[in-house]
């Protein structure tokens, strides 16, 4: 029997690095995925929130609900600072309002609707996850996980999981089924000069938003791109969610290092003991790319 498009939740802290937003679009752009909610956390969530919604809107699909999260990690204090692709929001464009619902809120009721199929993808700071599967613990049997962070094989903190070691530590030990896209792989699939510059003349709404999202993050909100090529660091994770051949993973238990004052964000993804989760190991960095450029580009 055939199978519909794959339910899912995207968290995102969107407005930073360009990464997000595009891998927003790469996901409105893939028939396999029915994007159920699209969800912010860490920092200035309500402009996170804002930009979501252009971007949702840009693309046609502002019947997507989009939840504020948490902007403070678990047992720290919020980060302060203004997106730097907040410099879309000037132009005055109408937007849909928030969800009323918070964004663990929003991913509970997602997995209720999706009945066990839901796959929350985090592409930012693991704390709405955390947070949801603190409230209700069942959601480790009614959905799954694709996360981008982490680092499986140095000894290093990546940023998502830098910025808020706890939540990360409470998913990866929750029971809930895990594939963890770390910096591992996503370090290898990177646009191309010749990538960004299909993005910047396919002159489609949603190409246009990305491309000038794409300036300010380069530092030239005036349009004058300086040569600064993205790494899709987060629409890897988003494939993985839908075209898992992509990859090649390793069942590891992964711990996460909280106290460490020069550790703290550390990964260990270890070969021993009980599995906490699917490590990618490997990527098709090439087949990957072109099949996000063909969606972003296909309007």
């Amino acid at each position: 029997m055939a199978q519909g498009p794959l339910p899912v939740v995207i968290d995102t802290d969107i407005g930073d690095d360009i990464d997000d937003a595009l891998a927003l679009a790469f996901a409105l752009h893939s028939a396999e995925l029915d994007l159920r909610a699209v969800t912010t956390v860490f920092g200035p969530v309500a402009t996170r929130t804002r930009l979501a919604l252009k971007l949702l809107t840009t693309c046609g699909r502002d019947d997507i609900p989009v939840g504020t999260g948490r902007s403070a990690p678990l047992f720290r204090e919020p980060c302060e600072g203004e997106p730097n692709q907040a410099v879309v929001l000037e132009d005055g464009q109408g937007l849909p309002a928030a969800s009323p619902l918070r964004a663990d809120e929003l991913m509970l009721q997602a997995a209720d609707q999706a009945g066990g199929a839901l796959t929350i993808v985090t592409i930012g700071a693991m704390t709405n996850a955390a947070v949801a599967l603190l409230r209700d613990p069942t959601l480790a049997q009614r959905a799954r996980l694709v996360v981008m962070g982490g680092v499986a094989g140095q000894p290093k903190a990546e940023w998502n999981v830098r910025c808020d070691p706890e939540a990360a530590r409470v998913c990866f030990a929750s029971g809930i089924p895990l594939t963890m896209v770390g910096l591992d792989v996503t370090l290898e699939c990177r646009m191309s000069e010749g990538d960004v510059a299909a993005l910047a003349t396919a002159d489609t709404p949603c190409t246009r938003l990305l491309d000038r999202m794409l300036c300010a993050w380069g530092g030239s909100p005036d349009g004058q791109r300086k040569r600064r090529m993205p790494i899709l660091h987060d629409p890897l994770a988003v494939a993985v969610a839908f075209r898992p051949e992509l990859v090649s993973t390793e069942p590891r238990r992964v711990m996460v290092e909280t106290r460490g004052e020069f550790t703290r964000g550390f990964t260990v993804a270890s070969q021993d003991g009980e599995p906490t989760a699917e490590v990618c190991v490997g990527v098709d960095a090439a087949a990957f790319v072109r099949l996000f450029m063909e969606r972003v580009l296909a309007g």
